[in-house]
C-alpha cells in the first residue's frame, strides 16, 4: 500500500525513538494512585441529549436524575445538557460518566470513544423499548398535495439535526430505501437546531412544508396544551399496523439508551443501574428503564445513508480518515516483527498449547453433533408416538361407519325384505368414503415410521374447511359458516384436515345435549396470519373441567381417549402455529387455530367470495 514507501526511508534513530516512547507510555503515572483516592470529591457526570426542550426532558428524565442523586450520595451530580452534535465533541473530550441519549446517537458515541449501552428506556407512550423510537413526517393538516411519500421531493424540509437518529437518520434511510434521492430530492433543508418543537412551528405557519420528528412528539407536546394533533398530518401513519400509542412514518427502533463509560467505577456503575431499575411505571412517572438490546439495528439505517460508523466500515476508509494514527500503527508492526523473531522459541510452545485445545474444541463439535443426531432421532421416535395415537383415534371413527352401514345391510338381507338402489348406493358410498379416508391416515402414520418428511403444499384454508365439512355431513348441518376466500398457508393436506376435523367434532359433541345446537366456523386472515375459529353454544364448564382440556387421558366424552387436542397441538406445532381455546360466555367454547400466512405467489380469485353456510 502507500504507507510502505515511507517507512522504507526511516533512519535507525526514528525506531530507536519509537521504542522508546512505547516504553515510556507502558510506565504508569507516578500520581495514579493520588488520582484515584481523590476520585469521590469530584462530581459524578451526566450527559443528556436534550432534543424535546427543557419542560419535556424535566417530564421524561427527571424522575431518573432524582434517583441518580440519591444512588451516588455523598457524591455530587453534574448534568451537562448537549445537542446531537456537541453530545459527540463532548464524548470525544471525555466530559462526561454516563449519557441518556437517543439509541442510535448512543451506537455512534459507543463506537467512536468506547463505553457500555446498559438500559433502554421505557415510557408511557411506547410500552415496547425495543420498538419505541421512530420519526413521524408530519406536514399540516390541510395540505391536499402531501399524502405520501413519494409526494416529497421538491418540497421545503424541517429537520433539527443530521446527527439525529430518529430526527433525520431513520426517516432519511426509509426514504433511500424507497428509491428518493436524499440529497438532492428537497427543494430546500432547513436545519433548526434543539429543541425539536420549532419544527412543529415551522411547519404551522408554513415556513416548511414538511418536518421530521420523533414518534410521540405529537402525543406530548398536545398533553402540554401547546398544539392539537387535528391541525398536522402523519404521512403514511403506520401506528395501526405496529400498535404504538404514537403516530409513526418509520420502522421503531429500541427506545432511549441509559450508556456509561469506562472510567465510573464497578461500584458506582452496579448502583446507579439498580437505582434506575427499581423506578416502577405510575401515571406520574414517564419513564422507566428496562435491560438493552444491542446495537445492531441502528447499522441498518447507518449503512443505506452510508454513514462511517456502520458496521461495514471497511480498511480503506480507516486509512483514509485515520492516516496519521494508520502510519504509526505500521511503525508498531515493524517493532513487533522484531519481536516476533527473538521469542520464537515461546511462540512455538504456544503453537503447541493452541494445537491441544483445537484438538479439544473439534472433538467438542463432533460430541455437539452426535447429541444433534441423537435427539433429532427421539424428536423422530416422539413424532411416531404421536401419530400412533392419531391413528388409534381417527380410525375409529371411519371403522365405525363401515361396521354400522354392513352390519345394517346384512340385517336388512338376512330379514329377506328387498334393498332400495337408493339406499344401497348411499350405503356403499359411506363405506367408500370412511375406507378412503382410514387408509389416508394409514398412509400419514406408515410415512412418517419410515422416517418420510412431511409435504408441505400451498393450501386454501378455506377450502380445506369446506372439505372438513363435506365429509362431515352430520356435523355440517348445525355449522354456520363464514370463510374469507383465498386464504393460503403452507400445510400437509392430510393433516390439515385432521386438525379441522378433530376441533369440529369436539364442537359438535358440545353440542349434542342441547336444545338449539349451533357451532360457527369462521376463517380470516391479517397480514401475517391465517386464523380458523371454531365456537359452540354446549353446556357451561367448570373451571376444572376447563383447566382439564387438552390434557391426555381427560375428556367428556363417553368412551373418548383425550387424544383429539393433544393430537390436534401436535400437528400445529410441526406446522408453525398454534392453538387457543376459550370460554365463552354464557356458555360454550372458542378454538382458534392460528397458521403462518403464505403470501408467496398470487392467490387464485375465488368468485364465491365469503361464503355463509347454515343447513
Amino acid at each position: 500500500m502507500s504507507f510502505c514507501h515511507p517507512l522504507k526511508r526511516l533512519r535507525p534513530a526514528a525506531l530507536v525513538l519509537s521504542l522508546l516512547a512505547l516504553l515510556l507510555a507502558a510506565i504508569p503515572g507516578a500520581h495514579a494512585a493520588a488520582d484515584a483516592s481523590r476520585a469521590h470529591e469530584k462530581p459524578l457526570r451526566i450527559a443528556i441529549v436534550n432534543t424535546y426542550g427543557q419542560i419535556l426532558s424535566d417530564m421524561y428524565y427527571g424522575e431518573s436524575l432524582r434517583r441518580i442523586r440519591e444512588a451516588i450520595a455523598p457524591r455530587a451530580l453534574q448534568v451537562n445538557i448537549y445537542g446531537p452534535d456537541t453530545f459527540l465533541d463532548a464524548a470525544a473530550a471525555n466530559q462526561f460518566d454516563m449519557a441518556i441519549a437517543s439509541y442510535g446517537l448512543t451506537s455512534i458515541m459507543l463506537r467512536k470513544t468506547g463505553g457500555a449501552r446498559v438500559l433502554t428506556a421505557v415510557n408511557r407512550r411506547a410500552l415496547d423499548p425495543y420498538a419505541g423510537n421512530g420519526a413521524a413526517i408530519i406536514t399540516r393538516a390541510d395540505r391536499r398535495d402531501i399524502n405520501t411519500v413519494e409526494d416529497l421531493p421538491g418540497k421545503t424540509l424541517a429537520a433539527m439535526s443530521i446527527t439525529a437518529f430518529a430526527g433525520w437518520q431513520v426517516p432519511m434511510a426509509e426514504l433511500t430505501a424507497r428509491g428518493i434521492d436524499v440529497k438532492r430530492g428537497f427543494r430546500n433543508i432547513k436545519i433548526t437546531g434543539e429543541p425539536m418543537t420549532q419544527i412543529l412551528d415551522m411547519v404551522q405557519s408554513g415556513e416548511a412544508d414538511i418536518g421530521f420528528v420523533v414518534n410521540c412528539l405529537l402525543e406530548d407536546a398536545e398533553a402540554l396544551g401547546r398544539y392539537k394533533l387535528e391541525d398536522f398530518k402523519v404521512i403514511e401513519d403506520r401506528s395501526a399496523e405496529s400498535g404504538s400509542l404514537c403516530r409513526h412514518s418509520t420502522r421503531l427502533y429500541p427506545n432511549w439508551s441509559f450508556s456509561i463509560k469506562p472510567q465510573l467505577s464497578p461500584d458506582e456503575a452496579k448502583a446507579v443501574v439498580m437505582a434506575l431499575l427499581a423506578i416502577e411505571p405510575s401515571k406520574s412517572i414517564s419513564m422507566h428503564w428496562t435491560l438493552t438490546p444491542d446495537g445492531t439495528g441502528a447499522d441498518e439505517v447507518f449503512q443505506r445513508l452510508n454513514l462511517p460508523y456502520a458496521e461495514s466500515f471497511g480498511l480503506r476508509d480507516l486509512l483514509l480518515e485515520y492516516s496519521g494514527e494508520a502510519f504509526g500503527v505500521l511503525a508498531v508492526v515493524l517493532v513487533l516483527i522484531v519481536n516476533i523473531i527473538v521469542l520464537t522459541a515461546a511462540v512455538r510452545i504456544r503453537t503447541k498449547q493452541t494445537e491441544k485445545a483445537l484438538a479439544a474444541k473439534m472433538q467438542s463439535d463432533l460430541d455437539a453433533r452426535r447429541a444433534a443426531l441423537k435427539l433429532k432421532t427421539m424428536e423422530k421416535v416422539s413424532a411416531v408416538g404421536t401419530l400412533s395415537s392419531m391413528a388409534a383415534h381417527e380410525l375409529k371413527q371411519p371403522l365405525t361407519v363401515i361396521n354400522n352401514y354392513a352390519g345394517s345391510l346384512r340385517r336388512r338381507l338376512l330379514r329377506g325384505g328387498e334393498v332400495p338402489r337408493e339406499t344401497l348406493i348411499e350405503a356403499l358410498s359411506e363405506i367408500e368414503e370412511s375406507g378412503l379416508k382410514a387408509a389416508d391416515v394409514i398412509n400419514l402414520v406408515r410415512g412418517y415410521a419410515s422416517n418420510k418428511d412431511r409435504t408441505f403444499v400451498r393450501v386454501d384454508l378455506s377450502a380445506a374447511a369446506r372439505h372438513a365439512l363435506e365429509r362431515n355431513r352430520k356435523i355440517a348441518r348445525i355449522v354456520y359458516a363464514d370463510f374469507e376466500p383465498n386464504v393460503y398457508v403452507q400445510a400437509d393436506a392430510i393433516e390439515l384436515e385432521l386438525i379441522l376435523i378433530n376441533i369440529l367434532k369436539n364442537a359438535a359433541a358440545a353440542v349434542s345435549d342441547v336444545e338449539d345446537p349451533l357451532v360457527r366456523f369462521k376463517i380470516w386472515s391479517d397480514a401475517d396470519y391465517a386464523y380458523a375459529s371454531i365456537s359452540d353454544n354446549g353446556k357451561a364448564l367448570t373451571d376444572e373441567q376447563f383447566a382439564q382440556i387438552g390434557q391426555i387421558g381427560r375428556t367428556t366424552k363417553t368412551n373418548g381417549l383425550g387424544l383429539g387436542l393433544a393430537i390436534v397441538e401436535s400437528l400445529l406445532e410441526a406446522h408453525g402455529g398454534a392453538l387457543r381455546m376459550e370460554r365463552l360466555e354464557p356458555c360454550g367454547i372458542r378454538s382458534t387455530i392460528r397458521l403462518p400466512l403464505d403470501k408467496k405467489g398470487s392467490p387464485a380469485s375465488d368468485p364465491a367470495g365469503k361464503e355463509k353456510r347454515k343447513e
